[in-house]
């Protein structure tokens, strides 16, 4: 639940004391929290007497139950630590949308390693043991940076028996070695998009976090897309609260990135709770109130165990950028290997198409082997 401050407590002490005889009309008023009207990230209680779920803290009534636009679900369906969206503007009470990273069917499980196999992606987890092989399984989780790339920190499986699941694919993660027919999501799915309908014709680029419905090719280990959304943050407003784990954060820590899927701004007059401006680090887990694109208020989950955030890695570094012929990757000196991806921000007139020869600053994170910039600017 939402603490309460040392300083609004003594606030409300002073005032029900009259504050030492002062007039309580002119006195400061601690702050009143308003419930968001949007909330986004995992379910932390579900009473299903009471038709009520917790979220980041906040208990919603419960009118409605969603996966998609067309499959319906009931409270009853709900568990702890799955993703979920919830709007409560209805005065019916909160729509809950279900938003997991992959829905599909496990087709392997190793229950001595804690590790299970579905849409091509090993997962790490212990399975309740009701959960077997040929089920349809919702996963939710959240990114995780491992040595082999940007994979994922599974936080929850549910078995459904639901005729709307069955037969449908569903995976979610960062694109990478994107070519004209196929790219990579997480440390290693296959996707070939080739007869996909792209959302928006939007390009496709790398580092964009993605949603792919399709089919997956047991035999090729190929998941074939039918579809593929590009996911962001751009529709966050003043009252949607997002969870999740910072995933790049710049040196002056001026910005930061969430869920490799969304850049927010810091000002002077974004809010920390629970920690400051130092904390804002690469791998901790916070909740963020954000307005066109800067953070409001940012609030840091003490409970977090770190454990995915012990694979995140930064760099910075400087030198001269000879650029590739694809313009997708440069090399800084005679050192490594730079990728440019759909997060990469140029500062002083800097572009990927006049980056080659000039000296340049890199800021930037490290996906499994791949150094990835996040910033560029002129040396």
């Amino acid at each position: 639940m939402k603490k309460i401050t040392l300083a609004t407590l003594i606030g409300l002490v002073l005032n029900g004391c009259g504050g030492g005889g002062g007039d309580d009309s002119t006195a400061p008023q601690p702050p009143v929290e308003t419930k968001p009207q949007a909330v986004q990230g995992t379910i932390n209680a579900v009473n299903v007497p009471a038709n009520t779920i917790e979220v980041n803290g906040y208990s919603y009534d419960v009118a409605s139950v969603a996966y998609g636009t067309d499959t319906q679900f009931s409270i009853k369906d709900l568990q702890e630590n799955m993703m979920v969206a919830v709007s409560s503007s209805s005065k019916a009470g909160a729509l809950v949308q279900l938003e997991p990273t992959m829905v599909g069917m496990i087709t392997h499980i190793d229950r001595v390693n804690s590790t299970f196999l579905i849409n091509g992606a090993t997962l790490t987890f212990s399975l309740d043991q009701n959960i077997e092989v040929n089920d349809w399984v919702m996963v939710s989780s959240l990114p995780q940076a491992t040595a082999t790339g940007l994979g994922y920190k599974v936080l929850s499986v549910v078995k459904f028996e639901h005729e709307g699941i069955a037969n449908h694919y569903e995976i979610e993660g960062q694109i990478s070695n994107l070519t004209d027919i196929q790219f990579k999501l997480g440390a290693g799915i296959n996707v070939d998009y080739s007869n996909a309908v792209i959302e928006d014709n939007a390009p496709l680029l790398n580092g964009q976090w993605v949603e792919v419905k399709g089919q997956m090719n047991r035999d090729d280990k190929i998941f074939s897309a039918s579809e593929v959304d590009i996911e962001t943050y751009d529709a966050s407003d003043n009252d949607n609260e997002i969870e999740g784990v910072v995933t790049w954060v710049s040196n002056d820590k001026s910005q930061f990135e969430l869920n490799a899927r969304g850049r927010f701004m810091v000002t002077g007059a974004t809010r920390f709770e629970d920690g400051s401006k130092l904390n804002l680090n690469i791998g901790v887990m916070v909740e963020v109130i954000a307005v066109n694109g800067i953070a409001r208020e940012i609030e840091f989950d003490n409970d977090f165990d770190g454990e995915t955030g012990n694979q995140w890695r930064e760099f910075e570094d400087k030198g001269l950028a000879t650029v590739s012929d694809n313009n997708s990757m440069f090399i800084l000196g005679d050192k490594r290997q730079i990728h440019i991806d759909a997060y990469t921000e140029f500062d002083d007139g800097l572009t990927k198409d006049n980056i080659n020869g000039q000296h340049i600053e890199v800021e930037g994170v490290i996906i499994g082997s791949r150094y990835v910039a996040r910033e560029i600017e002129r040396d």
